[in-house]
């Protein structure tokens, strides 16, 4: 994860975008409906894979609505960490871990165990529906 400053140079300020925001959104709920026909014990990259995406989506959302963009998925994750103080550590390292573990699985083909979504599905529900809670917040 790299920290927030806004003066990377892989951020830009834009205008805000309350709609992208939307469409997003819009977005995460139809990955959300296409995972749940997925078995995620046989297809468990598949699913890890999509709920990063999720979840990155969703963060991308907020900078929309902030007037940002960036195409590093490690300044998303500073940006929440240094935004949303209502994510523990635990839970931006985990954010983190999962960025990490999806390009292991884009980039070098790793498969993905069905422990490792047994042990960690409630952990990613409960950060998915937390960012969308905000998120939708925010919308209002």
């Amino acid at each position: 994860m790299i920290e927030w400053d806004e003066r990377h140079e892989d951020v830009r300020k834009v205008s805000k975008d309350i709609e992208l925001a939307r469409s997003l959104l819009k977005m995460v709920e139809e990955r959300e409906d296409a995972i749940k026909n997925i078995d995620p014990l046989k297809f468990t990259s598949i699913v890890i894979e999509s709920y990063y995406e999720i979840i990155k989506e969703v963060i991308t959302a907020l900078m929309a609505m902030d007037g940002y963009k960036t195409l590093s998925h490690e300044i998303l994750i500073g940006y929440l960490k240094h935004f949303y103080k209502e994510f523990s550590d635990y839970e931006i390292n985990f954010i983190d871990n999962l960025r990490k573990l999806r390009n292991n699985i884009n980039y070098r083909g790793f498969f993905v165990k069905s422990d490792y979504w047994q042990r960690n599905r409630d952990t990613i529900f409960q950060i998915v529906m937390k960012l969308k809670n905000i998120l939708k917040k925010e919308l209002k």
